[in-house]
């Protein structure tokens, strides 16, 4: 019992520095959360990722009062990257989430130096866990794991001496590199 308990830290330790690493989380929170940004074009607001359209409202401040004055109708803006949650193959949906918001037509986002103008309500964070994720996870919970095993940092000895962990699994890195984002203008 006490190795599975070792081994959940290990898989929770794993998980949240892999959301630290990639500036994101995969996981799909249980519920709609607020979050407001300053979009730095009036044409496109870069937002944390967004797992569903269920619950999404967008509203902006147009007059820079601190009120939500506007809310958006979904015909004005559009999520992207576009065709992130088109069914992949064997029919199954594959793990996606918007992370942009393009205003259309005659909309725009307010945008100012030091007032935040955009309020976007959704469930935040991926639609599923990717492969390539969980994968990551996996290998670097089996390292923490081992961890115990390897004192100093120490794995063992071979003919030239101590065999030593590395700092990153370049394994776990080339998984995760393709879903590392940048910081974004939440407050």
């Amino acid at each position: 019992m006490a190795d599975n308990a070792v081994m959940e830290r290990a898989i929770n330790a794993a998980s949240r520095a892999i959301d630290r690493f990639c500036g994101r989380k995969f996981y799909l929170e249980a519920a709609v959360g607020i979050r407001v940004y300053r979009p730095k074009e009036p044409d496109i607001a870069w937002v944390d990722d967004i797992g569903t359209t269920t619950g999404l409202v967008i509203k902006t401040d147009t007059d820079g009062d601190g009120t939500w004055t506007t809310t958006w109708q979904s015909d004005d803006y559009q999520l992207e990257p576009l065709n992130a949650d088109v069914v992949g193959a064997g029919s199954t949906v594959q793990p996606y989430a918007w992370w942009r918001i393009v205003a259309i037509d005659t909309e725009t986002f307010p945008v100012s130096e030091n007032r935040v103008t955009l309020q976007v309500t959704a469930r935040f964070g991926w639609s599923a866990v990717p492969d390539d994720v969980t994968e990551a996870c996996l290998l670097k919970a089996a390292g923490l794991y081992k961890r115990k095993d390897s004192p100093q940092g120490i794995a063992g000895f071979d003919g030239f001496g101590a065999v030593r962990v590395t700092r990153s699994d370049p394994d776990v890195v080339s998984l995760l590199r393709p879903y590392m984002r940048l910081q974004i203008g939440s407050v």
